[in-house]
């Protein structure tokens, strides 16, 4: 008598859990991308809120110290090196420091707008991220409040070092006559001219490079 075939058993499936579920593709790049676009964003943030409080702080300090030497009453040999070297100085040292902390942003913001690309790519659904894409693109850049700021830094610098000026020519009045005061009072200002055209000249070279970069991105 012919056995029939029993029936096998079914052999039960491996359950498979959600975390060893394969995820859609491009998952993991997109989670890489959008980590890297939110730091990016943070460092762009960061940078402006640094420019900010760097300006607040060279604001007030050299106000500062602007008033104590219009009402001091320290010997002039003290407050004629202060106000041809130490202020001026330390404006463009804020200065400068106001710059690195722009140039951080503008390069933050390039990669922002490096990584929006990259994710529109992913997605393959438009541009669905394009804030700082379109920025860059039509070349939107609030030039004034950074013109303002440079002017008002450069200037303090300016009035510092005519205020030793006057102090050096009035310490000299007494020495060397009339054409003594118009010889110190013209080498004041060819050193004050000289100093502030070639801190110009570089500062606006740094900066007109720094957004170059950023237009070509």
């Amino acid at each position: 008598m012919t056995e029939l075939p029993q029936p096998s058993t079914p052999v039960p499936r491996k359950a498979v859990s959600r975390a060893e579920s394969p995820g859609p593709v491009g998952a993991p790049a997109l989670t890489a991308l959008l980590a890297e676009y939110n730091s990016l964003r943070t460092e762009s943030l960061q940078a402006i809120s640094n420019r900010i409080q760097i300006m607040n702080f060279a604001f007030t300090s050299l106000a500062v110290v602007l008033a104590a030497m219009f009402s001091s009453d320290l010997p002039r040999g003290i407050l004629i090196p202060a106000c041809l070297v130490f202020v001026p100085g330390a404006a463009k040292a804020s200065l400068l420091i106001w710059l690195g902390e722009y140039h951080r942003s503008q390069r933050a913001g390039r990669g922002v707008a490096m990584v929006e690309r990259q994710i529109n790519r992913v997605l393959g659904e438009g541009e669905l991220l394009g804030w700082e894409s379109r920025l860059v693109a039509s070349g939107t850049h609030m030039g004034y409040p950074y013109v303002a700021t440079v002017v008002f830094i450069l200037s303090t610098g300016v009035l510092a070092e005519s205020l030793g000026g006057y102090f050096l020519a009035e310490r000299l009045a007494s020495g060397p006559g009339l054409a003594g005061d118009f010889l110190v009072a013209g080498a004041v200002f060819l050193y004050a001219a000289l100093f502030e055209t070639l801190f110009l000249r570089f500062f606006l070279r740094r900066w007109r490079a720094i957004r170059g970069a950023t237009h070509s991105a």
